[in-house]
Formats: C-alpha cells, sequence, structure tokens
C-alpha cells in the first residue's frame, strides 16, 4: 500500500514537471516572440544625409586623356624667336570635387535630385622622360633647359586641356554614372519606388 502511493507520488512528481517544463517553454517563446516583435527595425528613411555619405570622396577624377604634345619655347629676350620646339607625352585628368555635390531629398513625392559641380582638370602630369628637342637656337640647350621645358610642357598642356571641351563632356558623363553606380542600389533596397535625378 506504502509503495503503491509511493508510485502513484513519483508519477505525479513526474506528471507535474512535464507539465511545469511546457509551460515554462510556452512562457519563454511567447516572451522571446514579444520580445523580438517590440524590437523590430524601424524602417529606414533616405536622408540627405545618408546618400552624403555614401558619396565622401573628394576631388574624384572621372576621366583621364593622354596628350602628345609640342610646346614652342621663346627666346626671354626676343619672344618672336622661337629657340626650341620640345615634344612630350602627358596625361590630363579631370573631375568633380565630391564635397560640392548638392542632394535634395523629396520624401513626400519620393524623388532625389543630384546637382553635380562644374568639371575642373584635377591633375596634370607630364613625363619628363619623354621630352624631345628640337633647338633653332644651340645657345639653349643649356644643363637647366629640361626644367624650363617641363614647365613649358605643363602650360602646354594645361592650356589645350582647358579648352577641349571633350574632356569636361566625357568627365561629367563620368560622373553621373559613378554617382549613379554610388546612390542607386540603395536607394532600390530601401525603397525602389524614389526617382533619381542627376543634372
Amino acid at each position: 500500500m506504502e509503495a503503491e502511493q509511493s508510485q502513484k507520488i513519483s508519477k505525479k512528481k513526474v506528471t507535474f514537471l512535464i507539465i511545469g517544463a511546457i509551460v515554462l517553454a510556452v512562457i519563454i517563446a511567447a516572451g522571446a516572440f514579444f520580445f523580438m516583435g517590440s524590437n523590430k527595425p524601424e524602417p529606414e528613411i533616405i536622408s540627405q544625409s545618408t546618400l552624403e555619405k555614401i558619396i565622401n570622396v573628394s576631388d574624384l577624377s572621372t576621366f583621364e586623356a593622354v596628350y602628345n604634345g609640342i610646346a614652342k619655347v621663346a627666346n626671354e629676350k626676343d619672344p618672336e624667336k622661337i629657340d626650341y620646339y620640345v615634344s612630350y607625352d602627358a596625361k590630363v585628368k579631370a573631375g568633380v570635387d565630391f564635397e560640392k555635390v548638392d542632394i535634395t531629398v523629396d520624401n513626400e513625392n519620393k524623388v532625389i535630385t543630384v546637382s553635380v559641380p562644374e568639371i575642373k582638370i584635377t591633375d596634370v602630369n607630364v613625363d619628363i622622360a619623354s621630352l624631345d628637342y628640337i633647338f633653332f637656337d644651340d645657345k639653349a640647350n643649356t644643363a637647366t633647359v629640361s626644367q624650363e621645358a617641363y614647365k613649358k610642357c605643363i602650360e602646354d598642356v594645361t592650356n589645350e586641356s582647358n579648352n577641349e571641351n571633350a574632356i569636361y563632356e566625357l568627365a561629367e558623363q563620368n560622373a553621373h554614372n559613378i554617382i549613379e553606380a554610388l546612390i542607386s542600389p540603395f536607394v532600390e533596397q530601401l525603397d525602389a519606388e524614389y526617382e533619381l535625378i542627376i543634372d
């Protein structure tokens, strides 16, 4: 009789422990669900500052041109007289200052407008090893001729590139493409309904 009672008590304890464990598991699951549900991340809003961080690069060159030029060097005392011509190879880079890119976000109409600043020449690099001379005045062929010629080549390629519209047009088109490539994936991920206008 005592053994039967002891068995019944043991069965009751086991049943109670099983029920207790199930209740505890349900409470933990419900708590976890509530906790996860209450900590849902709020939807991100597309902001001007976020987009500015994405394109936070300064003086990005968006186009590079290769020049094979010839600079003429006049006589210092008689500017009408040419001392020599010097041929050279150079690389010219053009681009924009991305810190001056203007971004406006119209969340109501879902429009992002990006204004690209004026394209400028960002770097001129003359290969000094490429200099080749044709002298008209042998007296100009001195030990310091390469220094003078190098400066004249930089002046020449800078003047040439400043007047070359194609460099500016291609650099601007590339700047538009880079901005679109940087911003579009981010915008599409958050809200594909936004329209991106780059001007």
